[in-house]
């Protein structure tokens, strides 16, 4: 029987943010001929309207600082933001991805932390920007950030104003999950929703950073890669992609 030329058969990598949240990973992947890799979105969340929402507009002007953790906070943010005549507020950003939606409305954060995380936010912020802070945060979200903040002194409001809810899958999109080389994930939530739903047994994962590497551990994946530089953004998170498709196909 004749040897099958692995490197002629594609790597399918499964891209799981949201709708709308992948076009950036999409557009690195593809780009420079890229031919060996199959790219397929199976986004395991959605978002909704959190309980907190109307709270939002009223505690913006109450704080020091407005904590922002995430694109989807931000964008909630900018909305309520808006609907109230743009006030000026003094926005911390978790990092470059959560800050472009920000910096596009002219909102430019007074800070972000050395890596993209909460826990590290928290432990960096200067207590010479403010002592009452604004955090509007997923439902979902653990308690580290305002655990660590308050142990520091920070007076920390949460409102939870987004709440993440598993995306519906059809069952073709079921099927094609299970046959997944490469599956990416940006948040915890991600990798609780493609566990429940295909196992851990993906033979590769590759997270953005490492609060999902510790969670998609945690479950009992065993091959997990994380970009080196912790939680820099997409495009080194793409770059990783792309070296381990090589490993598999080599």
């Amino acid at each position: 029987m004749a040897a099958i030329d692995m490197s002629d058969i594609k790597v399918k990598v499964a891209l799981t943010r949201e709708d709308g949240s992948n076009d950036k990973m999409i557009n690195i992947l593809s780009s420079g001929n890229n031919d060996r890799l199959q790219l397929i979105e199976i986004p395991c969340i959605a978002f909704d309207i959190g309980p907190d929402i109307d709270k939002l507009s009223t505690q913006m002007g109450l704080n020091d600082l407005i904590i922002i953790t995430s694109p989807q906070a931000a964008g909630v943010f900018i909305d309520s933001w808006s609907s109230i005549g743009k006030p000026p507020v003094k926005i911390v950003s978790v990092g470059k991805g959560t800050s472009k939606p920000l910096e596009a409305v002219g909102l430019i954060p007074v800070f972000e932390p050395s890596d993209a995380t909460g826990e590290t936010l928290a432990e960096e912020l200067p207590e010479s920007l403010g002592k009452t802070i604004l955090y509007p945060s997923s439902s979902l979200a653990d308690n580290k950030l305002t655990d660590i903040l308050t142990s520091r002194g920070f007076q920390v409001t949460r409102i939870n104003t987004y709440c993440t809810v598993p995306a519906t899958w059809s069952e073709e999109q079921l099927a094609i999950a299970k046959t997944i080389d490469i599956v990416t994930f940006a948040s915890p939530s991600a990798i609780k929703i493609w566990t429940e739903r295909v196992g851990n047994q993906t033979p590769a994962v590759v997270v953005i950073g490492p609060t999902s590497k510790t969670a998609a551990e945690k479950v009992g994946y065993v091959n997990v890669y994380c970009p080196a530089s912790g939680s820099k953004g997409i495009e080194p998170w793409a770059a990783l992609v792309n070296e381990v498709a090589l490993k598999i196909r080599t």
